[in-house]
């Protein structure tokens, strides 16, 4: 893995670190339920398929992992990961990407949180000295299913950095984020539609 693409890796992980909330303790059934959740991923050569929130997603050549940021207790995790490197670092800006899942049930927050409110909660947590906001909440349909986004521009340097999106939607009473990060801000929305697909019907 080339050294801007481990370290886009690790802010990565921090990023997702810092806006899984604190949320409140549950009983052993909710536990049993989100590790249902967990388990109900699989990743099979390029795709890694969701069958609790009938979703996929596509990563062709990419290396999927599980990062470890998830809590039973709470509720709420990063499910997987994929990160892709081209391993030619001339093309690094235009070609490496990563996808990652997050996922936070609805009852960590008031009744009748919006997905626009989750969504400007995450952006108030994440945003620091190298993380700046690119572009405030607006909505998308994938495939029918709607989704508030929201672009960051992560700084390596004053002058250079990449992109990073939230893409949030509810499914089966969670808040279901995709993250996407890559060297150009017209890509990310593109990566979006071409790796996510829904299997099967979910309750929004």
């Amino acid at each position: 893995m080339s050294k801007r693409l481990s370290v886009q890796t690790q802010l990565l992980t921090i990023f997702a670190a810092l806006f899984l909330s604190a949320g409140a303790t549950y009983g052993q059934a909710s536990k049993d339920a989100f590790s249902s959740v967990v388990a109900s991923g699989k990743v099979n050569g390029d795709v890694y398929q969701n069958s609790y929130f009938g979703i996929a997603l596509s990563a062709p050549k990419a290396r999927w992992k599980v990062r470890g940021l998830i809590s039973v207790q709470r509720r709420q995790g990063r499910l997987i990961e994929a990160v892709y490197d081209s391993g030619v670092p001339e093309r690094g800006p235009e070609e490496n990407y990563t996808l990652g899942l997050v996922v936070e049930s609805r009852e960590n927050f008031p009744k009748g949180t919006t997905t626009e409110q989750y969504v400007r909660n995450l952006r108030h947590k994440v945003e620091d000295d190298n993380v700046k906001i690119y572009r405030d909440e607006f909505s998308l349909t994938v495939q029918g299913v709607p989704f508030i986004g929201t672009v960051f521009r992560v700084f390596e340097s004053p002058n250079s950095g990449y992109y990073r999106a939230l893409y949030s939607t509810v499914l089966n009473e969670y808040f279901v984020t995709i993250e996407v990060q890559c060297g150009g801000e017209e890509r990310l929305q593109k990566l979006l539609s071409s790796a996510l697909k829904f299997t099967s019907k979910s309750n929004p």
